[in-house]
């Protein structure tokens, strides 16, 4: 998961499985900076004419596009189920009905961002306050 500072709220239970899309949105990343590499080594790649046989790891550009296509395909994969995940945890998220604890759900769990970034963006006074909020929010859905 991510290596940012988080407070895990009473409702370990719940804020696993609400956590399910910050997992597939790191998931997804981690395979488009494997991609970028890969992409990369193949733009790199020059042709070298010679009678000698290729030895070592000499990849030639066909040889880099036969690694990258399943890894763009297991991304579409990861996307995708980033998609159906966000959607149930958006389901879960309509259940609280005060705007203010929704809006505290959403950024921790969609924008995934921490309690002291969503106490600067609402203008509250401590983490704390966020982390009460968050408690609150928690209780009223039902999973």
């Amino acid at each position: 998961m991510s290596n940012k500072a988080v407070c895990r709220p009473k409702d370990k239970r719940k804020d696993e499985i609400l956590r399910g899309y910050e997992y597939q949105m790191e998931l997804t990343h981690s395979l488009e900076n494997e991609l970028e590499t890969l992409i990369a080594g193949a733009t790199k790649v020059t042709s070298i004419i010679t009678d000698m046989p290729r030895g070592g790891d000499g990849l030639d550009s066909g040889d880099w596009i036969a690694k990258w296509e399943p890894l763009q395909l297991q991304i579409k994969a990861e996307i995708e189920e980033s998609v159906k995940v966000r959607a149930e945890i958006m389901g879960y998220l309509d259940q609280v009905k005060t705007p203010k604890l929704r809006t505290v759900l959403q950024l921790t769990y969609i924008e995934c961002i921490t309690q002291e970034e969503i106490m600067d963006r609402m203008h509250y006074s401590s983490t704390q306050w966020v982390r009460e909020l968050l408690n609150r929010a928690l209780e009223q859905i039902i999973i």
